[in-house]
Formats: structure tokens, C-alpha cells, sequence
């Protein structure tokens, strides 16, 4: 079993490493391993109780047995297709949303500009609203698959906040909707597209492995404050650093995280 485990930790090690360094592939194929751990990670609980029962009755197909499913385990983590998303459902109406909630399980979210603030998602998410916070929560027992949030968005301005879970989130805007962005104890890929950053976006990011990639107006300006942990960021076409008044202010923490700005829109 110690042999087992240190296999898997060594798997899991050598393939963030290469994620970070190598750059043969993004932080999206590592947030696909983070969903698709979620999905099988039961399996680590079948190798494990073959062992033990190995270790008692000295069978050696037993031992066998235990590292074939462990091998179908990692497999399974590599050519599960995260992509293949279950459709959204019915469209659910709200009113008086300032704030959006997401948090636990894994799935993704697409954003789509409308006239009403609607939202739509696959089975196994719960959505809830308190106050002028809405609550969209996945679910690890509920779910075969990876899910799809679909919320289309009213001309106003919103505050996003992701936690505990593994998300990937898109969206293309004529301006900007977002004053606000939280990230904590999460996975987040997130790919945006802004033709004009009409009000500045507060990005915050705290224990997390994070990827941004947005596509942005010439001329924007940023900001990026970090303190501890990795950080890769690519700059490209006409976009300003500057800590006067930013468009975009980005204060990092205790993480992996990645940022790519493209200017040009």
C-alpha cells in the first residue's frame, strides 16, 4: 500500500511540475485532473480495500487486482473527456443579484450577455439566492459527470466569487459586468473577452491554482500584487502596467497562478 501511495504522490507531483515548467500543457489539464479525481476517486477506496484483504490472505492475484484498478484509476484521470459536459436545463429568473456564488463540486460556467438575469444548469447543482447573493453549489455525490452553469446577465454590474471546487469559466462581453472576482481553496480557469473595460475588476485570488486569460481593449492598464507563491504571466499587444488607477488590479496569494493578458479587441 505505501508503494501504492507513493506512486500516486509522485504521479500527481511529477504532473504539476510539468504543468508549471515543461508549459506542455495549461493549468486547464490540470483543473481537468482535479474534476476528474472528484469523479473517481472512489476507486482509490476499492484499491485500498483490496489490499487489505490482500494482506490477509496472501493472494497474490489479490495484489494484482489491487494495482489494476489503481492503474485504471490514474487512466481514468488522463482520458476522461472533462469537456463532455451534461446540458443545462431550465432557465430560472432572479431579481436583485449582486453577487454570485459559486462553491464545492466542479463545473462549468458560461456566461452570456442578455436582458434578464437568468440561470440555467445541469443536474446535481443546486442554485439558491439569500438576500442579494445567489448560490450556485455542485455536489460530489450527485454528479456522473462534469456539469454545466449557464447564466445569462443583465446590463449591471456583479461581483463573482468561486470557492472550494474546481471551476472553468467563459464569457464574451461588449463591456465589462464584473466589478469583483474572489477566488479561495479552489481550481479556477477563467477566459474572458472585454470590447470595453467600462469599470475597473478587482481580482482577488487566495490558496488556489488559478489560470486567467482574457482578451481585453488597446489601451488597457493593470496591476498585479502578489505575495507568495508562483506566478507566470504573459503580456501581449498594447496593454499598460501601471498601480495608478488600474483597469485591471490583480492581488494574488499562496498559489499557483497564471495570468495572460492580450490586447487589442
Amino acid at each position: 500500500m505505501k508503494i501504492i501511495f507513493g506512486i500516486f504522490l509522485i504521479f500527481l507531483g511529477v504532473l504539476l511540475l510539468t504543468t508549471i515548467f515543461l508549459d506542455l500543457f495549461s493549468l486547464s489539464f490540470f483543473t481537468r485532473i482535479f474534476h476528474n479525481l472528484g469523479l473517481f476517486w472512489p476507486m482509490m477506496l476499492i484499491t485500498f480495500g483490496i489490499y487489505f484483504i490482500y494482506l490477509s490472505v496472501k493472494k497474490k492475484w489479490l495484489y494484482f487486482l489491487s494495482v489494476g484498478v489503481f492503474s485504471a484509476f490514474l487512466i481514468l484521470l488522463l482520458v476522461w473527456p472533462y469537456e463532455s459536459v451534461s446540458a443545462p436545463g431550465k432557465y430560472q429568473v432572479f431579481t436583485g443579484v449582486n453577487r454570485i456564488l459559486f462553491k464545492s463540486g466542479g463545473f462549468t460556467v458560461r456566461f452570456i450577455e442578455g436582458e434578464k438575469f437568468r440561470v440555467s444548469t445541469s443536474s446535481g447543482i443546486e442554485v439558491s439566492k439569500a438576500g442579494s447573493n445567489l448560490i450556485v453549489k455542485g455536489s460530489l455525490w450527485k454528479r456522473f459527470g462534469p456539469k454545466m452553469v449557464e447564466v445569462e446577465l443583465p446590463r449591471d454590474t456583479f461581483e463573482l466569487s468561486f470557492e472550494e471546487g474546481a471551476f472553468t469559466v467563459k464569457g464574451e462581453f461588449e463591456e465589462n459586468r464584473f466589478t469583483r472576482v474572489e477566488t479561495k481553496d479552489s481550481v479556477l480557469n477563467i477566459r474572458f473577452n472585454f470590447q470595453k473595460m467600462n469599470v475597473p475588476l478587482y481580482f482577488e485570488a487566495e490558496d488556489c491554482v488559478l489560470e486567467v486569460l482574457f482578451r481585453l481593449p488597446t489601451g488597457v492598464s493593470y496591476f498585479i500584487d502578489k505575495k507568495d507563491g508562483l506566478l507566470l504571466k504573459t503580456i501581449e499587444g498594447n496593454i499598460v502596467e501601471s498601480d495608478f488607477n488600474p483597469h485591471l488590479f490583480f492581488k494574488l496569494k499562496d498559489g499557483v497562478f497564471r495570468v495572460h493578458l492580450e490586447g487589442g479587441i
